[in-house]
C-alpha cells in the first residue's frame, strides 16, 4: 500500500503536498480497515478529529464534533451488532452484547482509537521525512544500512515530539525532580516534549543522531500503565514508510523553505498543516 501511495505521489506534477497526500492516507487507512470504518468517510472524521484537537475551537464546537463523531461511531456499531465482521467495531459489539461493556466506553474506546490512530502517526511521517531531509548526513546512515530503520525510528519520535497534549498528574507520595520536590497530592504537568529532550538522558537533545543509543528511552509515546496502546502498530508503520520512501523517491526534497511551512501551534498533536514537496 505504501509504495503504491508513492508511486501515485511520483506520478503527479510537483510540488505536491506530503502531508495530505501520503501522510495522513496511510495510517488514516490503515486505522479504517481496522476499525472497519469506510474508507471514503476518512474526510468526515477526519475534519471533527482536527476541530477536537485544534487549540483555537471553541468549548461549544469541539463538544460538536464529538458529539458527531460519536453519534457516527454510534451507527456503525450498531450495524455490527447485526452484521458482525472481521474487525474492532465487531469486537467492541461483542463485547458490549456480553454486558462486559457499556454501549458509551464501547464507544469512547472507538473514538480515541480513531483519533490517536492517525492524526498522531501522519505528523511523524511528515516531520520525520523534514527532519532528514534537513540532516541528509543522517538520512545516508540510514540508507547505507550503517543504522538500522529501528533505531533511526525512536530517534525521529523522540526529536519530533509530536503529542503536546501534556499530561496532568497527581503525585501520590513526595518526588524530586531536578532538586525540586513535589510534594504528595500536588498536581503536576508532564511535560513529554521536555522530557525528551533532557540533556541528563540524551546528550546534546537538540542534535538528530539516528544513531544514538538512548533514543528508544524518549517518552513519546508515555510511560507505564499510561503507556500508548498503539504504539506497536505505529512504528511498525513508520518503518515501513522509511524504508521505502526514499527508495522510491530518492531526490525527494521540500518544495519550499521550512522556514516558510505553516507549523501546528494551534493543535494538541504538532505538525505542519501542509508539507509542499518535488523530486
Amino acid at each position: 500500500m505504501v509504495r503504491a501511495l508513492l508511486e501515485d505521489l511520483v506520478a503527479k506534477t510537483p510540488p505536491v503536498d506530503f502531508f495530505s497526500e501520503f501522510s495522513l492516507v496511510v495510517p488514516s487507512t490503515v486505522a479504517c480497515e481496522l476499525l472497519g470504518i469506510p474508507y471514503q468517510d476518512h474526510d468526515f472524521f477526519q475534519e471533527k478529529s482536527a476541530v477536537r484537537i485544534s487549540r483555537t475551537a471553541t468549548p461549544g464546537e469541539s463538544t460538536e464534533a464529538t458529539d458527531q463523531l460519536l453519534e457516527y461511531l454510534g451507527e456503525l456499531l450498531d450495524a455490527r451488532t447485526r452484521d458482525p465482521r472481521d474487525d474492532v467495531m465487531t469486537f467492541l459489539a461483542e463485547h458490549v452484547t456480553n454486558g462486559e461493556l457499556t454501549r458509551e466506553d464501547a464507544l469512547m474506546d472507538a473514538n480515541l482509537l480513531l483519533l490517536g490512530g492517525h492524526e498522531t502517526t501522519a505528523n511523524v511521517i511528515t516531520l520525520g521525512t523534514m527532519a532528514l531531509l534537513e540532516n541528509p548526513d543522517q538520512l545516508a546512515r540510514i540508507t547505507s544500512g550503517e543504522v538500522s530503520v529501528t533505531n533511526a525510528i525512536e530517534e525521529l519520535l523522540r526529536i519530533t515530539s509530536v503529542t503536546h497534549s501534556n499530561a496532568m498528574r497527581l503525585a501520590l507520595e513526595d518526588i524530586e525532580v531536578g532538586g525540586q520536590t513535589i510534594p504528595a497530592g500536588d498536581g503536576f504537568i508532564a511535560a513529554v516534549s521536555a522530557a525528551n529532550q533532557d540533556e541528563s538522558v540524551f546528550a546534546n537533545p537538540e542534535v538528530l543522531d539516528v544513531g544514538r543509543p538512548e533514543a528508544r528511552q524518549h517518552m513519546a509515546f508515555g510511560y507505564g500503565v499510561h503507556q500508548c496502546l498503539g504504539q506497536a502498530l505505529a512504528r511498525m508503520e513508520l518503518e515501513v514508510v522509511l524504508e521505502a520512501v526514499f527508495d522510491v523517491i530518492p531526490r525527494l526534497r521540500s518544495a519550499q523553505p521550512i522556514e516558510e511551512l505553516r507549523f501546528k501551534d494551534d493543535s494538541a498533536f504538532y505538525g505542519v498543516h501542509e508539507f509542499p514537496v518535488t523530486w
